[in-house]
Formats: structure tokens, C-alpha cells, sequence
């Protein structure tokens, strides 16, 4: 099952829809036009509100199953922005070997994880913690044995953001206890990323209070680097944990020939520096994208976080 299979069901799901909707209109002029007895009016009303609640959850379904735009990951309200540089890498020495980590991230259906696995490829899974929205995301994490976890912090401008977000005033017992809940919920995690975070992570303070309570778990942190004045370096070097970034992000832009561009570009530099992280989403045109680079993909080892 992959991308087309995904887009199937969403149309399969917009059919719902557009039933239920004729369902509800039907039920409606029924109880306008009719003069039905108090219980049977009852029963009526009992079974249109079934039938809403229906088109709600299917209505949501749909809004969720549109594709994600990774800007929302460091420039909500600017779509043409590029994504943060990347900071300074040594040159690999001669003979080392290429590298390249490729980290999928907001993964939080099983449609993720299905069109994530249609590549044969790899791929890191980065799920983000369980919401209303998305309560199935550690379930489906337990089943993958290795993955991530990608932990929603506050941004500079963002107004969709999750439940339980890490905010730069949260205090030190704050952090400690959403850390703990997420290791209960993905007992098998030690790599963290960022979800949004750009006004976090370039906050010193509520970095260093992150990964201070990050290296007492256990838990390393992976900067998705959402803003160019992260902190996570500072932060990582203070207490002596390597620090770890993101160098690409591959669906920046829209369109599947982009996307393979910027995976030559992981590629090419998976080959000059030794390592390399690259960050994608589930996306329709990223699962082909990346589908479709397999030869490419070749030229490097793509490997786990935890191999580099």
C-alpha cells in the first residue's frame, strides 16, 4: 500500500462524505415537513445527530488527510522561505564512509506508516506524540521497534499547534513529566526532534533546560533546526552530549522533481562530509520522490540515527 492507495482512500472517504451529507438534508426535510409523533421525533433527532457526528469525524478525516506543508516547521507564514542553512561541516576524510539519514517526520496515522513503508526504503519514523486528532501515533510507533519521537515546541508564529507543546516559560517539572509520559508512550525511543520550535529552540534558557532533563533520561535530541539562531549547539556541547542536526530538508518545496533535487543534494553531501541528515514528511509526492531515487540512494548508505 502507498501513495495512490492513500489518495484512494481519501476519495473513498469525500464519497462518505458527500453520502452522509445527502443523508442529513434527506432526514431534515422529513422533520420539517411531517408531523410525527413526539417519540418517533425522538428517535428522528437521535439518529441525524449520529448521522452529523458522522460527517464531523469524516469532514475531519479529510482535513487531516491534505497533505502536510513542511513550512509549517519553520515559516508558517511565509511559504516562499527557504529553510534555515545548515551550520558549517568538516570535510569527511578520504576513504570514510557516505552516510545519509533520512528522518520522515509528523507521522500519525497508519496511512504514514504504510505509505512510508511502500518505499522499501529505511526510513526513520518520527511520530508525534498521541492527540484527539491523532490518538493512534504510539500504538503504531510500538509496532515499527525503532523510531522517534518528534516533540512539538513553541514557535514564533504558529496557530495550529499541538496538544502539550513545550513552551519557552515551561518550567524544569514541566519538561521532566512530558519526558516521562513520552518514554511510557515510546519505551523503545532515544532520538528526539522538533515539531515547529523555533522560538524555543532559540531561546538559551529553554534549551538548556530541555536538554538537561533529556541527557538525565536518556534521550538524544536531534535539532530539526527550524531557525538559524538555534541554541541546541550550545545547549548539547554544555552538557557534553553530541550535538545532531538537520542538514536537508528534502519537500521544502512542492512538486516531485524538486523533491529529487534536493535528495541529490543529501546525496552530494552525505559524500562530502561522511554524514548526513535529511528530514521529509509523508507526503504523496515525497513517498514517490523518494520511490523513485532508489538508484540514486544507492551511492550512499542510508542508514539508522543510531548508526551515525
Amino acid at each position: 500500500m502507498g501513495f495512490r492507495q492513500a489518495e484512494g482512500e481519501l476519495a473513498h472517504e469525500r464519497k462518505e462524505t458527500q453520502k452522509l451529507v445527502q443523508e442529513i438534508k434527506q432526514l431534515t426535510v422529513i422533520d420539517d415537513n411531517t408531523s410525527l409523533q413526539k417519540p418517533k421525533e425522538s428517535l428522528q433527532d437521535s439518529e441525524i445527530r449520529r448521522l452529523k457526528k458522522e460527517l464531523e469525524d469524516l469532514l475531519a478525516r479529510e482535513r487531516i488527510s491534505e497533505e502536510v506543508k513542511p513550512e509549517h516547521e519553520y515559516a508558517p507564514n511565509n511559504k516562499k522561505a527557504p529553510p534555515p542553512p545548515p551550520p558549517e561541516r568538516p570535510i569527511r576524510p578520504a576513504g570514510g564512509e557516505a552516510k545519509l539519514v533520512i528522518i520522515m517526520d509528523d507521522v500519525s496515522y497508519a496511512r504514514d506508516v504504510k505509505a512510508i513503508q511502500s518505499t522499501g526504503l529505511p526510513l526513520v519514523m518520527s511520530f508525534l506524540p498521541p492527540s484527539p486528532r491523532h490518538p493512534d501515533s504510539a500504538f503504531l510507533a510500538k509496532q515499527q521497534g525503532k523510531y522517534m519521537i518528534h516533540l512539538p515546541l513553541e514557535a514564533v508564529a504558529f496557530h495550529e499547534e499541538e496538544p502539550n507543546t513545550l513552551h519557552v516559560d515551561s518550567s524544569e517539572e514541566e519538561i521532566e513529566k512530558r519526558l516521562e509520559m513520552l518514554k511510557q508512550l515510546y519505551p523503545n525511543a532515544r532520538y528526539i526532534n522538533n515539531h515547529t520550535g523555533s522560538k524555543f529552540t532559540s531561546d538559551s534558557a529553554a534549551m538548556d533546560k530541555l536538554i538537561r532533563v533529556m541527557k538525565q533520561e536518556g534521550l538524544q535530541f536531534v535539532d530539526s533546526r527550524t531557525i538559524a539562531s538555534s541554541k541546541a549547539r550550545e545547549a548539547t556541547a554544555k552538557y557534553g552530549m553530541r550535538y545532531m542536526t538537520r542538514d536537508v530538508f528534502l519537500d521544502d518545496r512542492d512538486g516531485v522533481a524538486n523533491i529529487k533535487k534536493q535528495i541529490r543534494e543529501a546525496v552530494s553531501k552525505a559524500k562530502r562530509y561522511g554524514t548526513i541528515i535529511a528530514i521529509g514528511h509523508p507526503r504523496v509526492d515525497t513517498i514517490r520522490a523518494l520511490s523513485e531515487s532508489k538508484e540514486l540512494l544507492r551511492e550512499v548508505q542510508l542508514v539508522g540515527i543510531d548508526q551515525i
